[in-house]
């Protein structure tokens, strides 16, 4: 994760600055007092950013198992939407109680007895059959 990095650089970069305050701390003696509080923050900084991996990983623990569950959970709702489908029959009304669809069939048009237009043959005399 990109924030972890960022997090510790500046963290690393914090303990690098105490490095050099302790290395040249007979040259600098003011910076020492000074550097007290950021050894503090980066001891905070470093005890944070554990809590925090840890607090990641039990949030992907609980998401694991919150998946699991549900797909689990949604087997058995599968097994009882077929159970009703057997026991109620695929066409019944009753199916919609269990949010299943009942089979319904489809209505066909009425057909017309009448040809249409475009399909009526020609009875019209052809020149061979007017002699």
């Amino acid at each position: 994760m990109a924030g972890e990095w960022v997090y510790m650089n500046t963290v690393n970069g914090w303990d690098k600055v105490d490095a050099a305050v302790t290395v040249r701390r007979e040259e600098a003696p003011e910076l020492e007092a000074l550097a007290v509080p950021l050894r503090e923050m980066s001891k905070r900084a470093k005890g944070l950013f554990a809590q925090q991996a840890a607090l990641t990983a039990a949030k992907q623990e609980v998401t694991r198992e919150l998946n699991e569950l549900i797909k689990e959970g949604n087997a058995q709702v599968d097994f009882i939407k077929t159970g009703a489908r057997v026991r109620y029959g695929k066409d019944s009304e009753k199916l919609v109680e269990f949010g299943v669809q009942p089979f319904r069939t489809r209505s066909r048009k009425a057909v017309s007895r009448r040809p249409s237009p475009a399909t009526a043959k020609r009875t019209e005399p052809t020149p061979d059959s007017a002699q």
